[in-house]
């Protein structure tokens, strides 16, 4: 699996590998304004934000847990791509934690039981299938966490994970065979958004 695939992919999601993260940074600039002239966003988050910013660490702790599922059980990931998205969810995840205090600690056990059969394979299009859906309902989650967001370190921590997470998404799109329409009109489901964070403040 060719993690630099993505570089060359012509989609919808290939656009945010290349274009869009200036276009994300920027939709996250506008999203900082309430409409008042004199009222200036947070810099941290607020409370509001890190109960939504859990949510947002136990969806990338549960993509991490699905890629190493596959992983562990021998997939052929002779370039390394594999390896590398697990990463990134693990990265992710601890950013959350360090901006937060929430420990990296609680995957959202919805979402991996609900594909935990999936990821657990060896056959490598079943498993891009299964986590090309995974990377598009991350980026509808994350896209819908982003209009909620308060704090300005949140919507720019959100923004930099959209743009990683759509290419992800064309990677895997390239190997299942999608066309260039397919991936225009690629879709996720949000996932849950509102359930409070179990990970007590601390140490990530």
């Amino acid at each position: 699996m060719d993690p630099q695939i993505a570089e060359r992919a012509t989609s919808r999601r290939g656009w945010l590998g290349a274009a869009g993260a200036a276009g994300l940074l920027g939709a996250a600039a506008v999203l900082l304004s309430d409409g008042s002239a004199t009222a200036a966003p947070p810099n941290s988050p607020t409370d509001a934000d890190k109960e939504l910013l859990g949510a947002a660490q136990s969806l990338e702790l549960a993509a991490r847990d699905l890629y190493q599922l596959a992983i562990d059980a021998g997939i052929d990931d002779p370039d390394g791509g594999i390896g590398v998205m697990a990463r990134n969810h693990r990265a992710y995840a601890e950013s959350i934690a360090g901006m937060t205090g929430i420990s990296a600690n609680a995957p959202n056990q919805e979402v991996f039981d609900a594909l935990e059969g999936e990821f657990d394979t060896t056959d490598v299009q079943q498993f891009a299938a299964a986590a090309q859906q995974l990377e598009n309902d991350a980026v509808a989650t994350h896209t819908e966490l982003l209009t909620r967001y308060e704090s300005l370190q949140a919507k720019r921590l959100t923004a930099s994970i959209l743009v990683v997470e759509a290419r992800q998404a064309t990677v895997l799109g390239d190997v299942v065979g999608d066309e260039v329409d397919t991936l225009l009109d690629a879709s996720g489901t949000v996932a849950s958004t509102t359930a409070s964070a179990d990970g007590a403040e601390g140490d990530a």
